[in-house]
């Protein structure tokens, strides 16, 4: 399990959203909301359980603890950042700090690892509930 997650997304040249989501084991969790989200601004959340177990099972389903960025060979130079910053129970720091614009030729292994990082991340957000933060409601 994790002591703590902090999950961050940049701005790019348009308007990707920008913020910081701080996770604690307890589920304690803070919002920083910057550009180009519905809510602007701190926010302070509850976690459940079930989602933090998930949370947790997610990181492992890559060994995002021994995770590796891969080298790009594609790039795009105004995309964003998605940073994943996990403190683990045993002290262990893992930081995977992920240029989307970074890429790279189809079928390869560091392509894999793109889409899998990309889809945790996305993941990520899924689970912590973020999008009532992100996005205007309808």
């Amino acid at each position: 399990m994790f002591e703590k997650i902090i999950f961050s997304r940049s701005t790019c040249y348009g308007s990707c959203p920008e913020f910081d989501v701080i996770v604690n084991c307890n589920g304690a969790a803070k919002w920083f909301g910057g550009m180009h989200v519905y809510h602007v601004g701190e926010e302070v959340f509850c976690i459940d359980q079930g989602r933090l177990r998930q949370l947790a099972e997610k990181l492992r389903s890559i060994d995002f603890r021994h995770f590796t960025y891969p080298s790009a060979t594609i790039f795009a130079t105004d995309q964003p950042y998605c940073t994943i910053w996990v403190k683990y129970e045993d002290g262990l720091v893992k930081e995977v700090e992920h240029y989307l614009g970074d890429s790279a030729e189809k079928g390869s292994k560091a392509k894999q690892d793109f889409q899998k990082l990309e889809k945790l991340e996305n993941e990520i957000e899924v689970i912590l509930g973020l999008k009532k933060f992100i996005e205007c409601p309808n």
